[in-house]
Order: C-alpha cells, then structure tokens, then sequence
C-alpha cells in the first residue's frame, strides 16, 4: 500500500512539473536593435524582451539571429 501512494505522488509531481516548461514563450529571428539603456532585445518585427542585469551586450548585435526562452512574466510585448 505504502508503495502506492508513493507511486501515486511521485507520478502526480512529474505531471504537474511536465507542464511547467509549457508555460514559457519561445522566440526566433533577427535583432533589431539592442537598447542598452532600457535593457531590451528587440527583433525586426517589434517584439521587445527584457534582458537580465548580468546579460552580456558584447555577445548578441543587430542583424543577428537569436532564440531566446523566456516566462510569461518576463515578456515585454510593444
């Protein structure tokens, strides 16, 4: 029995944690612009994201190709 609810809970949390990563947004394309003022990546067709405070600015550049993953809060929609 004891190993049942085990089972059952253990089962339980890797649904739950499956559907976690769903919640994030993915994005592909060329940058735009990299707005170190602001701390914003934007892409050539507008979608903005905010950048975190240790981000490297030397690494990424305009005309670029990008892929970033980010939360649903952490999206800047402009």
């Amino acid at each position: 029995m004891t190993k049942q609810i085990v089972a059952f809970f253990a089962s339980s949390f890797l649904c739950v944690a499956l559907t976690i990563p769903a919640c994030a947004e993915e994005k592909s394309g060329i940058i735009a612009e990299v707005d170190r003022d602001r701390a914003l990546l934007v892409f050539a067709d507008g979608s903005t994201y905010s950048l975190p405070g240790s981000f490297d600015y030397d690494a990424v550049g305009p005309g670029m190709e990008a892929h970033v993953i980010v939360g649903p809060v952490e999206a800047v929609r402009a």
